[in-house]
């Protein structure tokens, strides 16, 4: 009796060992999916998960994240992998993939995604309602780039005070930023560059307002030594400006 309860107890010591090497091996060898498929859901997220932990990122991660939603169709992480690779690394409007990562993770980076995808799409009006809610979840911790993409997704859609609005809190962020220590030269021009393209873009959002004083400012601020600004957005929706010499 004592013998058989010695190799009992053993046996339910290895079950634990057991379950993580059969956990390991399936997520590891794709040709295990169709059993893995019959397994409860916490079994195939789990799978999942440690599918997408080693997937790595960009186009290289595909096989892994399609993978992963096959074993689990509503795995949230997955929708934003597969929604941040077509915005990030292919350039393609994936607005159904973002839509998703948003309506299963409603994280600020999806809602950020689904707008860059809308704007990809030409959407520029939906792509201000995405950003408005990434922005409005990190506002006690304002992201510049959350900020900017709204502000420029308002003037491109028409809404001017929202555009106004955006667009002077970026040019604040990107000065904060700027003030900030230990930047290396190549932050230091990278928040340089996005100032002064937003104080551009703030340019033509006041002129499109009849604020021609405060446009001036704005045209003197981001271009000292200039006497005037002509600025407007090109087919792109892309901020474009030169000197007007008076």
């Amino acid at each position: 009796m004592r013998k058989f309860l010695m190799v009992a107890g053993i046996g339910v010591l290895c079950l634990p060992m057991l379950f993580v090497g059969w956990l390991l091996a399936v997520s590891r060898w794709a040709k295990m999916d169709a059993l893995t498929m019959h397994a409860p859901r916490p079994f195939r997220q789990t799978v999942a998960e440690i599918v997408l932990q080693k997937a790595g990122f960009g186009e290289k991660a595909e096989p892994a994240v399609d993978r992963a939603l096959r074993l689990d169709p509503e795995n949230a992480n997955a929708w934003h992998r597969r929604c941040s690779s077509y915005v990030w690394d292919k350039g393609v409007p994936s607005v159904k993939d973002c839509q998703m990562a948003v309506a299963l993770g409603k994280e600020p980076r999806d809602y950020f995604n689904l707008g860059r995808a809308q704007d990809y799409a030409k959407d520029p009006c939906d792509a201000e309602d995405s950003y408005t809610q990434a922005v409005s979840a990190t506002a006690a911790n304002p992201n510049i780039t959350y900020v900017e993409s709204m502000g420029r997704a308002a003037l491109r859609c028409g809404h001017v005070p929202a555009a106004k609005a955006g667009l002077q809190l970026a040019v604040d962020l990107d000065a904060k930023a700027l003030n900030e220590p230990d930047q290396d030269d190549d932050e230091i021009a990278d928040s340089k560059k996005d100032m002064l393209e937003n104080e551009e873009y703030l340019v033509i959002a006041y002129h499109w307002g009849k604020d021609d004083t405060l446009a001036g400012q704005a045209c003197a601020a981001a271009h000292t030594g200039w006497k005037g600004c002509s600025c407007d957005l090109d087919a792109r929706g892309i901020v474009a400006c030169s000197e007007v010499k008076r």
